[in-house]
């Protein structure tokens, strides 16, 4: 799988806002809400380019960054109005990679790519923990399971974590290497270095698998409803159900992509440039003019 330096991208669940990196590092805002004709809404730039953003999924218009240099911040970014900064803080661990709501949109997590991880209380700007959660291990992906933050190792193992507490025991995931992980609200999954994609439920129990072309993969995206979608180094795009049966292929260039993500009937590809190309989840068509 192909590193990029910038590859944020944060699709809001209703599908009528998205956020993706520039190259640049600024995060460039795209009203989605005619998916047709997507619109540039604006822009958020810092001091150090933006690694990671995500929606919060109670408040909708409020998103979370974190840079190359550590700081996170929180916006409010209401329609036709400058982007506001409602708070700022510094993240523990070099290389923060990950960010993400907890408890229902109430708490913030950064993590840094050697598991350094912090929360904080979104209303009061309160720090309410940090920990080594991999242990030093390299973090491959981070997510959250209620109150819980998670941690996948890109050795294939997983980690909670609940401030106030120790982090759990190691839970074994997959023996291979991991490539690209994927969430949806009820599924992780994980695409190993050995072609295997792997769905496991809420309590880390395997569901479903798959094999795929082993070298090519780019990034993984999955849909609530459990469609998996794949793009690939050569710019392949695929769509397949649990059982495995691919729904449909199509391309969106010669390159790869730096991520890739589903919301509502859209997926959004980000390849090289700040302008994402918009697919149809039902049938893989593109529906941006």
């Amino acid at each position: 799988m192909r590193e990029f330096r910038y590859a944020a991208m944060a699709f809001r669940s209703d599908a009528r806002r998205l956020a993706i990196s520039a190259p640049n590092g600024e995060l460039a805002l795209w009203n989605t809400a005619a998916p047709a004709y997507p619109e540039r809404a604006g822009r958020l730039r810092m001091r150090h380019g933006i690694v990671a953003a995500a929606w919060n999924p109670a408040v909708t218009d409020m998103l979370a960054t974190t840079t190359s240099d550590g700081m996170v911040a929180v916006w409010r970014l209401q329609d036709d109005r400058l982007p506001d900064c409602l708070g700022r803080w510094a993240a523990p661990g070099d290389s923060p990679r990950f960010i993400g709501w907890v408890a229902e949109g109430r708490r913030l997590f950064s993590m840094a790519g050697d598991g350094h991880t912090a929360v904080w209380d979104v209303r009061t700007g309160d720090r309410l923990g940090r920990t080594d959660i991999s242990g030093g291990r390299p973090v491959a992906a981070a997510h959250c399971r209620g109150g819980e933050v998670v941690a996948i190792t890109g050795s294939g193992w997983a980690r909670l974590w609940r401030p106030g507490r120790e982090p759990s025991d190691w839970i074994r995931l997959t023996d291979a290497a991991v490539r690209a992980c994927a969430w949806s609200s009820t599924l992780l999954v994980i695409a190993s270095g050995d072609g295997r994609i792997v769905c496991y439920d809420a309590d880390f129990r395997p569901v479903a698998g798959m094999r795929i072309a082993q070298d090519r993969l780019s990034a993984l995206a999955c849909s609530d409803g459990g469609r998996l979608v794949a793009s690939f180094d050569n710019g392949d795009v695929l769509a397949f159900d649990l059982d495995g049966t691919v729904r449909w292929e199509t391309s969106v260039g010669a390159g790869p992509a730096r991520s890739i993500a589903v919301a509502g009937d859209l997926i959004a590809v980000a390849g090289r440039s700040a302008r994402p190309t918009l697919l149809a989840l039902p049938n893989g068509a593109g529906v941006a003019a």
